[in-house]
């Protein structure tokens, strides 16, 4: 008589196949999870950039939202009013002139800057002077805006070269963009002096407003980008270019690319 057979696996082969897929699952999830949580972090690296490269594109639209219940005092802030004193647009006494930006690690906030210039006042100089001599300059009530970064990003110091700080310092910067009434150049000033947007005011912005590539001035900033778990290994920064007049000015950077500051 011949011997039985049974076909199939044993309880060993059956619990080394479960191991084995198990081990190939979890190693397919954590890959495809560090592919998603990079890509996510880049993603906001371009969010970035891209929101500041917007705020050029805002200033040369020159877009004024605001109703006609509202009137520039010579403090060059508006204010709503319902006393019959309120100004069209185009028939204020303030201009358009920038944007302002400030970053406090995720927390953005972007705003109009106006400006007031009694009439008659017009100085000699550079654009910068002219601006700092002839003009009261403000920020606008009228369209203030809140945002993050994306996936709770922030904004860090490099943590090598000149301008290091030890990892895990928080940082916040302003960023002011003016476009001159005179010769319609546009400057980009920053400083590390950031106060609430509610209390920006003329000597705020005049203050940033120095020539050369000086901080607060027009110096060349590197904003590392922290991914905050995300990406651990991830380095990348939004760079903002010395001398910045246009949305060219902004780039993404790596550590590869040769900069003193290193994230």
């Amino acid at each position: 008589m011949g011997g039985r057979y049974s076909k199939g696996f044993t309880i060993l082969e059956t619990m080394l196949f479960l191991a084995i897929t198990g081990a190939l699952v979890v190693a397919l999830l954590v890959g495809v999870t560090g592919s998603i949580n990079t890509q996510r972090y880049r993603d906001s690296i371009v969010s970035l950039k891209t929101l500041l490269q917007d705020q050029y594109s805002e200033l040369g639209n020159v877009y004024n939202d605001r109703s006609g219940s509202w009137k520039c005092e010579n403090s060059a802030t508006t204010v709503e009013v319902s006393d019959g004193t309120s100004q069209l647009r185009g028939q204020s006494d303030c201009v358009i002139l920038g944007r302002y930006i400030s970053i406090n690690n995720s927390d953005i906030t972007l705003a109009t800057v106006t400006g007031y210039a009694p009439i008659g006042a017009r100085s000699s100089g550079t654009d910068v002077e002219i601006l700092q001599s002839d003009y009261t300059l403000g920020i606008s009530d009228v369209d203030i805006t809140t945002t993050q970064l994306e996936w709770g990003t922030r904004i860090a110091w490099p943590i090598s070269g000149p301008n290091q700080r030890p990892a895990g310092t928080p940082r916040s910067i302003a960023i002011l963009l003016v476009r001159s009434p005179t010769s319609g150049i546009t400057y980009t000033f920053t400083s590390d002096s950031v106060p609430d947007i509610q209390s920006v005011n003329n000597s705020t912005l005049e203050a940033m407003l120095v020539e050369g590539s000086n901080i607060p001035g027009q110096g060349a900033r590197r904003l590392c980008v922290d991914s905050a778990g995300l990406a651990p290994n991830a380095q990348q920064a939004v760079f903002i270019n010395a001398f910045t007049t246009n949305a060219s000015g902004i780039e993404t950077r790596s550590n590869e690319m040769g900069d003193a500051d290193a994230c």
